[in-house]
C-alpha cells in the first residue's frame, strides 16, 4: 500500500506546471468574493485589533476556534453575519461557546457561554439549531433572528437534550451583551 502511494507523490511532485493554462494568484484568506464581509478570520482579526473582552485569558488558551454559521440580508441592504467563538480552557478542557452578531462590519453584541452552537441561519435571519437543541428568546419565546437585534435584547435560553430521570431538561439563559459594554 505505502509504494503506490509514494510512486504516486514521485508523479505529481515531478510535473511541472504547464504554461498553457492561467495561472491565478492565491485569494487573500482574510477575503471572501467582496472585500467587506464578514468571516471567521476576519473576526478573528477584528477581535485582537479591537482588543476585544472576549480574547481576555486567550493565551492559555488550549483551542480558540471562531465559526462562520451564515448570515442574513436585513432593512437597508444591511447584512447580518453569526460567527461563534470556541475557547477550550483549563485541565478539564472546558468548552466554552460565545455568540457574536455583526452586522456589516460593525460587532452589535454578543452572548458569551452558550450551551450550544448553532448549526445554520436562515435566509431570513432565522438561527437554527441541532437535534435535540431547544432554543428561543426568553422573554417572548420566539426564535432567534439575528435580524432583529435592538438594544435591550432578550436572554437567549437553550435547552439541551434529554434528562436522563425523565424530568424536564436543564435550561440555561445567557444575557445578551452590548459590544459597546
Amino acid at each position: 500500500m505505502l509504494l503506490p502511494l509514494l510512486l504516486l507523490v514521485r508523479s505529481v511532485v515531478g510535473v511541472q506546471a504547464d504554461d498553457s493554462f492561467p495561472q491565478q494568484t492565491p485569494a487573500n484568506p482574510l477575503q471572501t468574493a467582496s472585500a467587506d464581509e464578514v468571516t471567521a478570520q476576519w473576526a478573528e482579526q477584528y477581535l485582537q485589533r479591537t482588543q476585544s473582552i472576549l480574547l481576555d485569558g486567550s493565551d492559555s488558551d488550549h483551542v480558540m476556534s471562531l465559526y462562520y454559521f451564515g448570515k442574513a440580508s436585513g432593512q437597508a441592504a444591511e447584512r447580518y453575519t453569526l460567527i461563534g467563538l470556541e475557547r477550550v480552557r483549563g485541565a478539564e478542557y472546558h468548552q466554552f461557546f460565545t455568540l457574536l452578531v455583526f452586522r456589516d462590519q460593525t460587532l452589535l453584541g454578543y452572548y458569551r457561554n452558550v450551551p450550544s452552537f448553532p448549526s445554520a441561519v436562515n435566509e431570513d435571519g432565522r438561527v437554527r439549531f441541532p437535534r435535540g437543541v431547544n432554543a428561543v428568546l426568553q422573554a417572548t419565546l420566539n426564535a432567534w433572528n439575528i435580524t432583529q437585534i435592538h438594544i435591550g435584547q432578550e436572554a437567549l435560553c437553550q435547552t439541551v437534550g434529554q434528562a436522563s430521570d425523565g424530568a424536564e431538561p436543564q435550561r440555561t439563559c445567557v444575557s445578551w451583551t452590548p459590544a459597546s459594554s
